[in-house]
């Protein structure tokens, strides 16, 4: 059903968003931002910029391609705003009805429709916080009263919208509702609850006020110059299906947007994961539509903020790979049959200005502008709406890769060229920048159909003279270049500069899982089982649970063979029920806050700890009849890993061991097992680098006359 529904979906989109991304009413799917800062930023002083040039904010956004605007409206937010001491100049309210009036002014002049957002609070209302505003806190234990001040209130604030021509294209109805709506009680003179409205822990009473929303916008909608669709908005994945189901089941029905938000950093869930789960919300309500109203990604990771965790999969953090982030995420939302995706706050820039919590921004590390100047990064996260990105959303993505190491990077840095950078048929090749992914490696990433076919190169600096010398054995067109055939999956294509070596092993290696249940305290009596992201069906559906075989006394291990390059999430059970899991502790719970992490290397990888520890397994006499055959230095786990991580090794015989760590000129900064004599079987070190900076660094053991040496990566 899936494969069905996104090809004609898609096809349609593509046609009428390209013909003019900006203009068209009623889309097929919005490119959305959320610009509710953006008039108290410019008031705060910030002079957006494109290209150096001072420009409209509405105008850059429309210019990349957004054709819709999200915008928040507080009831009455005076109350704390008010008394924050601002720069002069700076109004003393935002994000009241007189701002969200000019919000959809400047939006519509720039040809950009309008989602309004009712918080129905004065505050943030979010998954912890559902405050009643605080007129209405006398009321609120009475939902009828509450629900007909619902009703007014929308009805007022739409019929004014109407008469100035300011009518919203769509009307979102709360605001991440997941435990329902206006059931805290604000504090006297702070920010935070002061409790829970009285009997008001019940989805009857929700449901009242969600109806009382709509019925407002459905009989001003009926007269009015557009008629809004409406939007209901969860948090999250998790629990998404169920809280729509439950929603319905208590008598909302009257709505047109099953929205929510997904972020990484706080739902921690792939963008696989995504994508079937919004296929599945579109096969099982094939009469509404499917909308993510929220989501956003960082571009540096040294600034703070409030969206602080990076997907393994887009490491480094740099603008560029927000960009992709953010691209391959539409394509997913797109492909499974969504009708859009809303960034938010890509605006709300670091200023004199002050919140509720600091003067600044927590966002400008997300912002979609270079702190300071505020000027539009064109290598960032603001093209994510570019139609360039969204031709063919079936089409893989290819990765091209080159590794600098030992060369002299231009000034301008790496560029590439290629089949694939033209612009129209038959026109010229384009040269087209890479992004410093540090360390001496240069990538760029496109969408190419499968089965196509081309030739490419890569250029040191900002000029055709620059091209790299192809050796003949990879010069497979026109004896010059390199070329690519595009397989039906997402492909890497990575080479050292001028050679035919590539930069990262292929193909599969041998994986280990093993537990040790000897001092678990857990019934393991029916069985040890293993479960994670490589058990999961094609596509990266559902985990399956694995058993695992007793190796030893107390000691299970799962053998499988993972792709290098492989990451994912896993751990243990004490019986065939997901009830059985493993607490995972939070020093090693890499994954989703509660699940322990992979990362394949080009060697075969043992993952081997104690039920619910982070400690790994030691094998000795005592423990394991049989020693190791030989000696090993296994890849260090986490890898990229910040600030610590876990080094293994085993040894063949009783041996004398030096495990030191250098820095990637060779320096010397950590020696973790200094001379000591250490018994034959596996052992473990941790490595701390959290007073080192960001890099590479070289990890090397030696133990009588065996010498190995491997590298990690370091990533703040």
């Amino acid at each position: 059903m899936k494969d069905f529904l996104k090809i004609p979906v898609c096809l349609v989109c593509m046609f009428l968003l390209f013909a003019n991304p900006g203009q068209a009413q009623n889309q097929d799917f919005y490119f959305g931002n959320d610009l509710s800062y953006v008039n108290q930023m410019e008031d705060c002083g910030a002079d957006y910029k494109y290209q150096g040039q001072s420009t409209d904010p509405y105008q850059i956004f429309a210019d990349q391609g957004t054709n819709l605007v999200r915008v928040r409206l507080w009831v009455n937010p005076s109350w704390w705003q008010a008394p924050l001491q601002q720069p002069e100049g700076v109004k003393p309210v935002y994000s009241n009805l007189e701002d969200v009036k000019e919000t959809i002014r400047r939006a519509r002049d720039n040809g950009m429709e309008v989602l309004l957002d009712f918080h129905y609070s004065d505050f943030w209302a979010d998954p912890g916080r559902q405050q009643v505003p605080k007129h209405w806190v006398d009321i609120a234990d009475d939902v009828e009263v509450l629900a007909d001040s619902v009703y007014e209130y929308t009805s007022d604030v739409l019929t004014e919208l109407d008469a100035e021509g300011l009518m919203p294209n769509l009307v979102q109805v709360g605001n991440e509702n997941n435990s329902g709506m206006m059931f805290h009680i604000p504090e006297e003179d702070g920010f935070e609850t002061a409790g829970r409205v009285p009997n008001s822990n019940n989805w009857s009473r929700h449901a009242q006020l969600f109806n009382a929303g709509i019925q407002a916008v459905r009989d001003v909608g009926e007269t009015a110059s557009i008629d809004p669709k409406i939007a209901l908005h969860f948090a999250g994945l998790n629990g998404l299906q169920w809280w729509f189901g439950n929603i319905i089941n208590n008598g909302v029905t009257d709505f047109d947007i099953i929205g929510f938000s997904y972020y990484y950093a706080w739902h921690d869930a792939s963008i696989p994961e995504l994508e079937n789960i919004v296929a599945g919300l579109v096969e099982d309500y094939p009469n509404r539509e499917v909308m993510v109203l929220e989501t956003g990604y960082l571009w540096s990771d040294d600034m703070g903020g409030i969206i602080d965790e990076p997907s393994p999969n887009y490491l480094p953090v740099i603008p560029e790979k927000q960009l992709e982030y953010m691209t391959d995420y539409t394509r997913a939302v797109i492909r499974a049959g969504g009708s859009g995706v809303i960034f938010w706050e890509p605006a709300w820039v670091d200023t004199p200005c002050r919140t509720p919590w600091i003067t600044g921004s927590s966002h400008t590390h997300v912002a979609f502008f270079t702190p300071g100047d505020y000027n539009f990064m064109d290598n960032g996260g603001g093209r994510w709406m570019n139609p360039e990105f969204y031709k063919n959303p079936e089409a893989p993505k290819a990765t091209f890769k080159v590794d600098m190491s030992g060369q002299e990077v231009s000034e301008e840095g790496m560029y590439i060229t290629g089949s694939f950078t033209v612009e129209e048929e038959g026109g010229d090749w384009q040269l087209l920048p890479m992004a410093d992914e540090r360390d001496g490696i240069y990538s760029y990433y496109t969408y190419i159909n499968e089965a196509d076919s081309g030739a490419y190169y890569f250029v040191n600096g900002n000029s055709w003279d620059a091209r790299e010398t192809v050796p003949e054995t990879c010069a497979t067109m026109w004896d010059t270049d390199r070329g690519y055939t595009m397989p039906g999956e997402d492909t890497l294509f990575d080479f050292k500069w001028g050679s035919c070596e590539a930069i990262y092993a292929s193909g599969e290696v041998e994986v280990t899982f093993k537990v040790d249940m000897t001092d678990a305290g857990v019934d393991y009596s029916n069985g040890v089982y293993v479960t994670g992201t490589f058990t999961a069906d094609e596509g990266g559906g559902n985990w399956s649970i694995i058993p695992m075989t007793e190796q030893q006394e107390g000691i299970f291990s799962y053998q499988t063979e993972l792709e290098i390059g492989d990451s994912g999430a896993y751990y243990f059970l004490s019986g065939n029920d997901w009830n059985a899991r493993e607490t995972v502790p939070d020093a090693c719970a890499d994954m989703y806050d509660s699940d322990r992490g992979y990362n394949i290397t080009e060697d075969d990888t043992v993952f081997s700890f104690k039920w619910g520890s982070c400690e790994a397994i030691t094998v000795s006499n005592e423990h394991q009849g049989q020693l190791p055959r030989d000696f090993q230095l296994q890849q260090n786990y986490p890898n990229p890993f910040n600030p610590s991580t876990l080094i293994s090794y085993q040894l063949a015989v009783n041996s004398t061991v030096e495990l030191t760590v250098y820095d990637a000129l060779g320096r010397e900064v950590a020696g973790l097992v200094n001379g000591q004599r250490k018994a034959a079987g596996e052992h473990t070190a941790v490595f701390d680098a959290s007073n080192l900076s960001s890099g590479l660094y070289i990890y090397r053991l030696q133990a009588g006359e065996f010498v190995e040496t491997r590298k990690m990566m370091l990533v703040k």
